[in-house]
């Protein structure tokens, strides 16, 4: 593992605790853009690096974008599987990478499809038990009825249907907690790096009966490996926007956090549905406006031309 620093702003930051996010491909750099600036907005005080593969390093272009945004990149080598019977579950394993960054006391992962709406700092300040994780409940609601997904992903068996509908507080997990809820969505993970958990996780990872058949990857992985073993946070620290119409009760817009653009991704189409769910993505495009003026004004032509050559193609224009 490499780590390559990109120029800043002059922002002082906690050396101690990074947030972190993947990317393995040029798609989600829109995305990443929009995660990185609203986490300054919000005035963190720790820094966002990101994870990139070494297909992602190959691509110079592509690493002198990042450059210029000044995010600072973390290489990270594939994370697979061991093959069953000649045939690899291959997912987005890398994922698991943080847990064997200990160079940090604290490290939180978060996706590439997300937006800071208020300062989430807290995340990083907390007590977490040794050998434990943090994480907000997987939704287990499938409003969509989707066919691949375990039978009893009904809204009577979500743990967001359990929490506090008017604080927002997650429902407690006990052993005679309903299945569902034992299950995390990795959006958002706060956690201690460790050799010894991150070993344990490439074992599981390696000799688990469920690997070939998850659905979710490093989020199905984690449920297992954490199980008894993962603080529920409230859904505001990774706010799923399909929630915002399926668990309406619970759901309180000046207590989102982080809001997460799961399915469908706001930079696909600058035009949207004016519902419940699909009118959140002006959030997200209001924010990369902000991005947009800052490279498109940019005094360094360079950082002008990557705009067009690497953002331009990957995000609707119109």
């Amino acid at each position: 593992m490499t780590t390559i620093s990109a120029n800043g702003e002059g922002q002082q930051y906690d050396p101690t605790k990074i947030w972190t996010t993947l990317l393995t491909n040029r798609a989600y750099f829109g995305g990443l853009l929009v995660l990185d600036h609203s986490l300054r907005r919000s005035r963190s005080r720790y820094q966002l690096k990101v994870m990139v593969t070494r297909d992602v390093e190959r691509d110079e272009e592509y690493m002198r974008a990042f450059v210029a945004a000044g995010i600072p990149t973390i290489v990270v080598d594939k994370i697979e599987p061991a093959p069953r019977d000649g045939k690899v579950n291959r997912g987005t394993w890398e994922k698991l990478a943080p847990w064997s960054f200990t160079e940090y006391e604290r490290v939180v992962l978060l996706d590439s499809d997300q937006i800071i709406l208020q300062n989430i700092d807290y995340m990083m300040e907390f007590e977490l038990p040794d050998g434990w994780i943090a994480s907000t409940h997987a939704c287990t609601c499938n409003p969509r009825k989707l066919s691949h997904y375990s039978k009893d992903w009904v809204p009577e068996n979500c743990a967001f249907t359990a929490a506090n509908q008017e604080t927002g507080e997650p429902a407690l997990i006990t052993e005679s907690s309903p299945n569902n809820h034992h299950l995390l969505n990795s959006g958002t993970v706060v956690l201690r790096p460790s050799k010894q958990q991150y070993d344990a996780l490439m074992d599981a990872m390696n000799t688990h009966p469920d690997v070939p058949n998850m659905l979710f990857f490093d989020q199905d992985l984690l449920a297992i490996v954490y199980r008894g073993k993962w603080k529920p946070l409230p859904y505001a620290f990774n706010a799923l926007k399909p929630m915002r119409d399926c668990h309406a009760s619970l759901w309180k817009d000046e207590d989102v956090r982080i809001l997460h653009y799961i399915l469908n991704k706001p930079w696909k189409s600058r035009s949207y549905n004016n519902d419940r769910i699909e009118s959140t993505h002006k959030l997200w495009w209001d924010e990369y406006a902000d991005v947009e003026k800052d490279w498109v004004n940019s005094p360094d032509e360079q950082k002008r031309e990557l705009w067009k050559s690497v953002v331009v193609p990957i995000v609707a224009q119109e």
